[in-house]
């Protein structure tokens, strides 16, 4: 029964048709001329690149006029996106790389790590501690509390810890990304030198690791009479009362560790029958990857030796941090109830009228479209919609692609309870989406129980896209409704990231994407569609052929061509946007992370801007604009401009019609352009550049405060209120 779901679409993996000849078989009008004429040292360095964008994250930490509380959660961003990079680009970078890229890889890596420690040490904790928020060194715990914490640690901590011992003969697992106290111990006196002599094998020092369960607060809060709050860090509490974990022992020395193991483990494609069990497979080989690095407190001990030598871990491999690792642990207290001061001021999204229940969400998207970006806009829309249709008996059938989710999705709840009523439920669960396998196996099996037909993805390519379709008989004749988007339909990211999402009841558009649906269920061949895109069979030489008519145009039809985009890396792309500018394109790219693209560089990319922003919210969205001689093409997609978007993954990119949509995608992609506060401008030279006002008189002017503002004005807008608003200007200090 898996195995049937387990779609398979022969003409997007058969011979011939893969990324290469994909460009091969592409008309002529649609691939890059003057590609031979460019220099070969024309991309950047792409693991160079991605550290680039997580130094900028570090930048926004060490910036002053960042409140505390997210300077703290900058720190901890930089941690998380350290660790996928270790997971997954790493082992790659050992496949493929030679030693001297690496090395450079490394320097990179430890300029990154010491600048974090750096300002936690003396940018954030010590103003932290004058606004009332101290964290204790162990040396420092006040001596009437010294009993407390020891209570603290007998009731609440030691019975949830569990001290293994490390010993030459028998290997012992270590997971992967979870926080450790190693100890070297010592038997102390006689009784427990006989006692423990079978176990040691010999009077040497022991070796134990005490993992730190997930589950607990890495913060321990101090009681204290008074104002202000004081936390211990759990390692620290751990290694104070190590006594009552060893008894028998003298404490000789303690490390804090974490190890990062492998995460680029593949499922085998071939398994269409069990292919489920094969990606349980995966999930338990990740567990036990090779490690790639370990992370410790102080790397010139005895035990950090031992642990290197026990995980097989190279000297280079190990990385020394002068303070606290894992800072995305210190979540609890970055969210803490009532230290709103030493956060961004909240912006709560804004409900469209439209959502009101005044009138039926059908007649809303049948009158016109709508779009909405999120966060500024809420994504309660999209969740009501699902409701909406689980609950209205005229809706027929509902599909959907899903590729994370949140742990308790009101999306899957809503496909569950349509399942429940009877409706034909379609869902698409990408179970290969890296790191939310498990997750997304679970949904899977639940909505399965619930009636769903459920398709376990497509074999060799990850199905990206982000699209539901919902069936409903109206008056004798059957009407589709459509939701297109960016992002993931996750309810928790949609407050974090911003994404547009298109909510549509065209009756093309509708049927495209009806057609779309039945080919990645299996049982159509891919379809020839004229206004949706689709990867990899067409969105990448739809995407070359629009780069090169742009390129052709005379110079007074003024050609543009603006893109945001998360990441770009492909050199195919990279080459026509190369050379468009050569033939007088403007080009203007918002990249936020990585990219290979050399802006601004005589003879070959001098009328491209690359800029990339930096907030409080992640952006993902990907949007593009094509002047075309003045009929202003704009578009939405769920793919960067990567080989594995356009050529390995089911992508989507749906063009906006409505003149007024389009007004709104060209004015969030001019915005970023127009950011002098939170923007980084790439250079020639392949390094970035804080974006300044051009002087003192120049207004701040901050992207994403200006597209919630949008959102405001908008929402009072459609209540009749007067769209004008006097906005105070407030100067933010420089750094």
């Amino acid at each position: 029964m898996i195995g049937r779901y387990h779609a398979s679409m022969p003409t997007m993996h058969a011979g011939g048709t893969r990324d290469a000849a994909a460009g091969a078989n592409a008309p002529a009008s649609a691939r890059p001329r003057a590609a031979r004429t460019l220099p070969p040292g024309r991309y950047l360095d792409g693991a160079l690149s991605w550290l680039a964008f997580n130094r900028r994250v570090l930048d926004r930490a060490e910036t002053a006029a960042t409140p505390l509380l997210e300077r703290l959660r900058f720190l901890g961003i930089v941690g998380s996106n350290l660790d996928e990079f270790f997971m997954v680009r790493v082992p790659a970078l050992r496949r493929t790389s030679a030693n001297r890229r690496l090395a450079e890889v490394r320097g990179h890596v430890e300029r990154i790590v010491r600048s974090q420690a750096d300002c936690l040490r003396r940018q954030v904790l010590p103003p932290l501690t004058q606004a009332g928020v101290r964290i204790l060194e162990r040396d420092a715990y006040p001596l009437g509390t010294l009993e407390l914490l020891r209570d603290h640690f007998r009731s609440q901590l030691y019975p949830a810890l569990t001290p293994v011992r490390i010993t030459p003969e028998e290997s012992v697992p270590l997971p992967s990304l979870r926080l450790h106290v190693g100890f070297l111990l010592e038997p102390a006196g006689e009784q427990a030198r006989t006692a423990s002599a079978a176990a040691t094998a010999g009077d040497g020092p022991v070796v134990a690791v005490v993992p730190l369960p997930g589950t607990l607060d890495r913060l321990v809060p101090v009681p204290q009479e008074g104002a202000g709050l004081t936390c211990v860090l759990l390692e620290d509490l751990v290694a104070a009362n190590a006594d009552l974990l060893f008894p028998g022992f003298r404490i000789l020395d303690s490390i804090r560790f974490r190890v990062t193991r492998s995460g680029d483990a593949e499922v085998d494609e071939l398994r269409d029958d069990d292919f489920v069990e094969a990606m349980e497979e995966v999930i338990t080989a990740r567990r036990g990857g090779v490690a790639v690095r370990l992370e410790v407190s102080d790397a010139d001990c005895e035990l950090c030796r031992v642990l290197a030598a026990e995980l097989s871990v190279e000297p280079v491999d190990v990385y020394a941090c002068d303070g606290p690792l894992d800072l995305a642990g210190w979540s609890s207290l970055v969210d803490m109830p009532g230290l709103d001061r030493l956060r961004f001021e909240p912006w709560e999204p804004v409900s469209p009228i439209w959502l009101d229940g005044s009138e039926p969400i059908w007649d809303v998207i049948r009158t016109r479209d709508r779009m909405l970006h999120h966060p500024y806009e809420s994504f309660d829309a999209v969740v009501h919609l699902l409701e909406q249709a689980a609950d209205d008996p005229d809706v027929l059938a509902i599909k959907m692609t899903l590729y994370r989710v949140s742990r308790e999705s009101p999306i899957v709840a809503a496909l569950g309870r349509a399942a429940d009523a009877g409706k034909q439920v379609t869902v698409l669960v990408e179970v290969k989406a890296r790191f939310d396998e498990e997750r997304n196996l679970e949904r899977a099996a639940l909505l399965e129980r619930q009636g769903a037909i459920v398709v376990y993805g497509i074999a060799w390519h990850k199905v990206h896209a982000k699209a539901l379709l919902i069936v409903r008989r109206e008056s004798g004749r059957i009407r589709r409704y459509v939701h297109l988007g960016t992002g993931n339909y996750r309810d928790d990211t949609a407050r974090l990231y911003t994404d547009v999402g298109l909510l549509t009841a065209d009756d093309e558009l509708a049927m495209e994407a009806g057609l779309f649906f039945n080919a990645i269920t299996g049982y159509s061949t891919v379809p020839n569609l004229r206004r949706l895109a689709m990867a990899p069979t067409a969105l990448k030489q739809r995407l070359l052929a629009m780069i090169e008519r742009e390129a052709a145009r005379p110079p007074n039809e003024q050609p543009l061509i603006m893109a945001k985009l998360n990441q770009l890396t492909d050199r195919e792309v990279i080459d026509a946007l190369y050379a468009a500018s050569r033939a007088g394109v403007t080009i203007k790219l918002n990249v936020r992370g990585e990219c290979l693209l050399i802006p601004e560089r005589r003879g070959m990319s001098r009328n491209i801007t690359v800029v990339s922003v930096i907030d409080r919210y992640l952006e993902h969205a990907r949007l593009l604009y094509v002047r075309a001689g003045g009929a202003d093409e704009c578009y939405l997609a769920s793919a960067d401009w990567m080989p594995r978007n356009l050529s390995r993954r089911v992508e989507l990119m749906v063009p906006i019609a409505d003149p007024r949509l389009k007004r709104r995608a060209v004015e969030i992609l001019e915005s970023a352009f127009a950011d002098n506060t939170n923007s980084y401008r790439l250079r020639s030279d392949g390094t970035y550049a804080r974006v300044r006002r051009s002087s003192a008189d120049e207004p701040f002017y901050r992207s994403q405060e200006a597209m919630h503002e949008a959102a405001e004005r908008r929402a009072r807008t459609e209540l009749g209120e007067p769209a004008g608003k006097l906005i105070a200007r407030r100067p933010r200090p420089e750094r």
